[in-house]
């Protein structure tokens, strides 16, 4: 019997004796790093928790947080702290794992750290208390609770957030509020007295604040319309810095120099894209280009006209207007820069030049010859002496007066047209007849041949003189212009409400580049006005009267083979 219980004895003894073995063999790897592990005392004794690798890899995280961190078993005992946490509460860090973690939690917090951690077992928790610090300090603290999974169950992972700053600042902030109400409270009794001033002044301002929103707003919609004004007009518009960089260009002032808003003003002096060149055709030098000089002398340009030659295109003209911009003390600060297309003015007055030239010669040219044949009838009557080539003269008198008076009529049409002050005179008449009449009126001799085609019995409603005067200037026209044409024709048709009536002739025809322009004031096809006679208001009287009967003229040509010109009008 004592052998048995003997035996059983060394037995356990043997037993233990492993289980020793084991644990210092464990301790030993935990030692050397081999095992990841926690000691912790409880009252249970001296308990192992190992950790798993990413536990490891968070602890060692978490180590270089600026934050406190605790892990606690479900008993709330300690089972890791990082550094940040024991410096929080003034204790040597291996005086903290282990213990648990109420005892770092001043009494009456204790309670409402229970509450948090019994809820953060089931979902992640937040809250607010103090710490238990050795110094006395008892940082504020945020704590932020999550479940954290080790090798022997769930564990606590707290993360300690120190809120001594922002309570101080809280602190010093509702001092700073108490202060503030102190001082508002004497503020207002030492106003007390000046409540009506201030009533009134502040009465005052509201009407200042009014006045000065209404400005504002006036302002701005006055910018709007400003903007809107420059994004529209036909003149070009930039604004330049006292260097001359650009700092605005309006659309239109963009689409005469090729630039945009990104683009520097030095474009404008001349680019790869074009030159800029006096009105002679010499090349302009920078200084003597408008903005320059309005610049350098801080005086206003006005209507300096320049050209401009794109390279791979037409040369245009400018008027250029410039005038300097200055601050409240006078310094310039830039300029204001416009610019308006004066090509088509330049070439009308160039026509308007050469039409004064050209009347002056039409009109000198029978008044000169009427002139010498009256003062040959009148020496002829002072002689008392008959001759046979009296008829003559006053023929010759007769056509050179007719041809004056072609000449004012003309004249006197524009001018009428220019007032919109043209009348119209409609009568329903035969549109047909009025051709053939015209035709045998215009013919001078038998060397022209015309042939009327087309429909018989065209009527319209319309002024009768004014349309055999359109169709007078055409046969004449076909007649000038293509001499070497003996044949004329004359086409009338009618189709949809709308009667068609065309002057063809077989001439040299016309250069594609002066069609659009023969309708043109004062535009001739020979513009050295040498080998045709005529003021070149023809054709320009004929489109208004066909416009202002709701017409439409126009013509086709082609060199070496002829001309047609044509009209519409409403039948009705």
């Amino acid at each position: 019997m004592e052998n048995s219980s003997h035996i059983k004895l060394l037995a356990e003894l043997n037993e233990l004796r492993i289980q020793l073995e084991e644990s210092n063999d464990t301790i030993e790897a935990i030692r050397s790093g081999e095992i990841d592990a926690l000691v912790v005392k409880d009252k249970e004794g001296h308990q192992i928790f190992t950790l798993k690798s990413a536990d490891h890899t968070y602890r060692i995280f978490i180590e270089q947080m600026t934050e406190g961190a605790v892990t606690l078993n479900q008993s709330n005992t300690i089972l890791y702290s990082n550094s940040q946490f024991a410096k929080m509460i003034d204790i040597p860090l291996e005086k903290v794992i282990g213990q648990p973690f109420e005892k770092f939690l001043p009494q009456q917090y204790q309670g409402s750290f229970k509450f948090l951690i019994s809820k953060a077992w089931n979902e992640n928790v937040k809250g607010e208390l103090k710490l238990k610090s050795r110094n006395g300090l008892n940082p504020p603290v945020l704590l932020s609770l999550k479940t954290l999974e080790l090798d022997e169950g769930s564990s606590m992972s707290i993360i300690l957030t120190d809120l001594s700053s922002q309570k101080e600042t809280q602190q010093l902030l509702r001092q700073k509020n108490l202060q503030l109400e102190d001082a508002q409270k004497i503020a207002q009794e030492l106003n007390a007295n000046l409540e009506n001033t201030v009533k009134e002044r502040t009465k005052e301002l509201e009407i200042t604040i009014v006045k000065k929103t209404r400005a504002e707003d006036d302002l701005r919609a006055n910018q709007d319309r400003l903007t809107r004004i420059l994004e529209t007009m036909a003149e070009g518009v930039v604004i330049v810095d006292v260097s001359g960089n650009l700092t605005y260009a309006n659309p239109m002032a963009q689409k005469i120099f090729f630039i945009n808003n990104q683009e520097s003003l030095s474009s404008i002096y001349g680019t790869d894209k074009w030159q800029n060149l006096k009105v002679s055709g010499e090349p302009l030098t920078h200084k003597d280009h408008p903005l320059a000089l309005m610049l350098s002398t801080e005086k206003e340009v006005y209507d300096h006209e320049i050209a401009i030659q794109p390279i791979n295109g037409e040369r245009f003209y400018i008027s250029v207007n410039a005038a300097p911009i200055r601050d409240q003390n006078g310094t310039l600060t830039g300029g204001v820069v416009t610019f308006m297309d004066v090509t088509n003015r330049r070439k009308i007055s160039q026509q308007k030049d050469e039409f004064i030239s050209v009347a002056s010669h039409e009109l000198k040219t029978p008044l000169t010859s009427l002139k010498a044949s009256m003062q040959i009838l009148t020496r002829l009557m002072q002689s008392n002496k008959t001759s046979d080539k009296i008829p003559e003269f006053v023929e010759k008198a007769n056509k050179n007066l007719s041809k004056v008076l072609y000449l004012t009529e003309d004249l006197m049409n524009v001018s009428k047209i220019q007032h919109g002050q043209l009348p119209l005179n409609k009568t329903r008449f035969n549109l047909t007849k009025l051709i053939s009449d015209c035709c045998s009126h215009v013919k001078a001799d038998d060397s022209y041949n015309f042939i009327i085609e087309g429909e018989k019995g065209v009527e319209i409603l319309a002024d009768f003189q004014r349309i055999d005067q359109v169709v007078v200037n055409l046969v004449n026209n076909a007649i000038k212009y293509a001499p070497e044409s003996k044949t004329i024709r004359l086409d009338i048709s009618r189709q949809d409400g709308v009667a068609k009536v065309s002057v063809q002739d077989f001439g040299i025809g016309i250069s594609p580049e002066k069609l659009p322009h023969l309708f043109d004031r004062y535009y001739r096809v020979d513009p050295s006005g040498i080998q045709f006679s005529g003021l070149g208001l023809g054709l320009y009287i004929s489109a208004e009267i066909i416009e202002r009967h709701g017409g439409k003229i126009g013509v086709d040509s082609v060199e070496g083979e002829g001309s047609t010109f044509w009209f519409t009008l409403p039948t009705e």
